[in-house]
Order: structure tokens, then C-alpha cells, then sequence
């Protein structure tokens, strides 16, 4: 299902054949090093079909697949809190490394988030970025997320320790 067609890329729901693509683009050391260590690295081709069968499993859309020239090159996610947090819901996005420094996360993300804002009960979203990825916050700060606190050495990522930044964006 297309959620959005823009002219550089396309935000849609994931299929079966997306699998390949991604792996090719989510076989990166780089990208690896800005997400939590359940992202797998290296990032096969089963890891691909294992993601896209758990996102075809949810209730509703969760997870936006990012295509730019018919190839999926990144995502967008959505963890919805449970029990007091139930309104609340933690976001997170990934895009190919050659894909960088063109706008696509930035109007993509904020698109994925109009979508989900309107079709769920979520009031809050929240993301936590590394010290070390301002260009993520940036993202963030562009689509009227602020930033509300730092926790520092949050994050144990390629053995050491990091702060954490945490954002957040009120409906």
C-alpha cells in the first residue's frame, strides 16, 4: 500500500520482495553503528525475510518501507508503548548509506508521522539518539521534535560507553 508518492522517493508498506534491497543497503557497518544491537550485522538477505514477515504480522501499519528508483532503501518504525505508555510510541528510521544528504528522511519521516498521528490513538512519540549522530537530531529538530534531555553513558555501542539524547514530539 502506497502511504505517499513523492518525487524522489516513495513511502509504502514492506512486501516479501523488498528482502534483497534491503539487505543491500542494511549491510553497513556505518548505519549499524547509529542503531540498537538488535538491528543484526551483517545484514543478510534471511535477516531481510525474517523483518519484513514480523512487520506483515502486526496489527496495522508500524513499519514504512523508503523506496527511492523502485529499490527499498530504508524504514521507518514505530514501537507503540504498552500499559501507562500506551499512548506513547518510540520511533525510529534507517536509510541507505548513498541515500544520505538528499531530504528523503526528513520529508519521509515527517510524512510517516502525519500518517500515524492520524490512523492511531498515539499522543507522544519519543526517539534516542547516540551522541554521535547529529545528523539524526537534525532530522528530528526538522520535523518539530525537541530535545528534552541527555542521559549520559546510556549506550554501550562498539565497547564504550555514550550519552543519549532523547527527543520527543507531542501530537
Amino acid at each position: 500500500m502506497i502511504i505517499i508518492q513523492q518525487e524522489t522517493y516513495t513511502l509504502r508498506t514492506w512486501e516479501p520482495a523488498d528482502a534483497p534491497s534491503l539487505a543491500q543497503q542494511l549491510n553497513n557497518k556505518k548505519l549499524w553503528d547509529n542503531c540498537r544491537d538488535g538491528l543484526p550485522f551483517p545484514y543478510s538477505q534471511e535477516d531481510g525475510d525474517f523483518f519484513i514477515q514480523l512487520v506483515k504480522q502486526k496489527d496495522g501499519v508500524h513499519d514504512f518501507c523508503i523506496e527511492v528508483e523502485g529499490k527499498a532503501v530504508g524504514n521507518i518504525g514505530f514501537v507503540p508503548g504498552n500499559d501507562v505508555e500506551r499512548f506513547s510510541a518510540e520511533v525510529g528510521y534507517i536509510l541507505g548509506e548513498s541515500y544520505w544528504n538528499r531530504g528523503i528522511m526528513t520529508d519521509a519521516l515527517r510524512e510517516a508521522i502525519s500518517y500515524y498521528f492520524e490512523t492511531t490513538d498515539i499522543v507522544r512519540l519519543f526517539a534516542f539518539i547516540f551522541e554521535y549522530n547529529p545528523a539524526s537530531m537534525r532530522v528530528l529538530e526538522k520535523v518539530g521534535f525537541s530535545k528534552v534531555g541527555i542521559m549520559h553513558r546510556a549506550v554501550y555501542k562498539n565497547d564504550q560507553f555514550w550519552d543519549g539524547h532523547y527527543y520527543e514530539l507531542l501530537k
